[in-house]
């Protein structure tokens, strides 16, 4: 069995790309995963090596430590090495061990919103890139942006069907789970309460909120949700691990796709929302080129970032609440799953390189 070696800058089972990989990969390659040990619940996964490398000092110290554990792993000669780009790391790992096949994998540009710093930060990213003969990278449009569409091999996103349970719509119950980091999550409160303020009489809503960030998003979440006293409305949860999400997607039938309609959000493929079709879920999305190829109207609504956007979207999902099949929807986004995308696309990538 070939030897596959996946090195990631996030702990195990907390990049879902990198998780899913693992998952069907196992069955074709002896898979080693290293990655930091962010200090979160570990994820085991049977026919998965795992080692975790400290969190602990300074950046330099970090990276040092993080180079000489990888490095110690690839004495056992991987017939492949993935590498999620890791600033600096990535680079440094393929100049001091030049004679491996390496795959550099980028899922994202900058999503800074400061416009100087993600210019610089993209830039930085492209240069190293360029020292990867082989690149996968989540979108052609995200390939474009970084000037590396003339040897990128576009890996698209994915997602596994998390609930098989077949959703009604005659309540609302919305889910939203992700980063709360540069979201501008409280436009969706401000719209839920217009909603609220004119059809809680006629409808029953909830709205659970699952994620974190490092600026005390959830906190000023929070503090607009008992403002407007709708905290048996909404409920903020925090980070929850991926394999313990089933019970929400299960119980909502909703899925919230909120992301600013900005120029670098804009190239990015929503993991959540095809983690809600996929569950037979109807969607709210917001515009962006990449929620646009994948929503349509038997799936949800297409809407703007603002509230009073996200107000109207409610509206529209209830007015359709009847036309909406939980298990059509399901059904005609199955080229979404992870297990095709891997045994489609990044095996066949993989065993051309092998």
């Amino acid at each position: 069995m070939k030897k596959l070696l996946i090195i990631c800058p996030t702990q195990f089972g907390y990049h879902i790309d990198a998780y899913y990989y693992c998952k069907y990969l196992k069955e074709y390659y002896s898979v080693t995963y290293i990655g930091w040990d962010g200090g979160l619940e570990r994820i085991d996964m049977p026919g998965i090596e795992v080692h975790y490398v400290p969190w602990k000092g300074n950046m330099l110290i970090r990276g040092l430590r993080f180079l000489n554990r990888a490095t110690s792993l690839m004495k056992d000669k991987p017939d492949i090495v993935f590498i999620k780009y890791f600033k600096v790391v990535s680079l440094a790992l393929r100049l001091i061990k030049p004679n491996f096949r390496y795959i550099l994998d980028i899922r994202t540009g900058s999503v800074k919103a400061n416009s100087v710093r993600r210019t610089m930060q993209d830039i930085r990213l492209g240069f190293e890139a360029r020292f990867f003969k082989n690149i996968t990278i989540i979108s052609e449009s995200l390939s474009k942006r970084l000037n590396l569409a003339h040897k990128a091999h576009v890996l698209p996103l994915g997602a596994d069907i998390i609930s098989n349970v077949n959703k009604t719509f005659d309540e609302i119950k919305l889910l939203y789970v992700g980063t709360l980091s540069n979201r501008n999550m409280e436009v969706t409160l401000h719209g839920l309460k217009k909603f609220c303020d004119e059809f809680s009489d006629s409808v029953s809503v909830v709205y659970t909120i699952i994620g974190s960030g490092p600026n005390n998003e959830e906190k000023r979440l929070k503090n607009i949700v008992d403002y407007y006293g709708l905290s048996d409305v909404i409920t903020i949860k925090g980070r929850i691990p991926h394999n313990q999400l089933k019970p929400y997607f299960d119980s909502h039938n909703i899925g919230i796709s909120y992301i600013p309609m900005t120029e670098y959000f804009d190239v990015q493929p929503p993991t959540k929302t095809f983690e809600y079709l996929l569950s037979g879920m109807a969607v709210i999305a917001t515009r962006t080129s990449e929620n646009a190829k994948i929503v349509n109207e038997k799936d949800g609504v297409l809407i703007n970032d603002s509230a009073d956007e996200f107000y109207e979207g409610l509206k529209e999902i209830y007015d359709k609440k009847n036309s909406f099949d939980s298990r059509e929807i399901r059904n005609s986004n199955l080229k979404y799953t992870w297990k095709n995308i891997v045994n489609n696309n990044l095996k066949p990538y993989l065993d051309k390189l092998a």
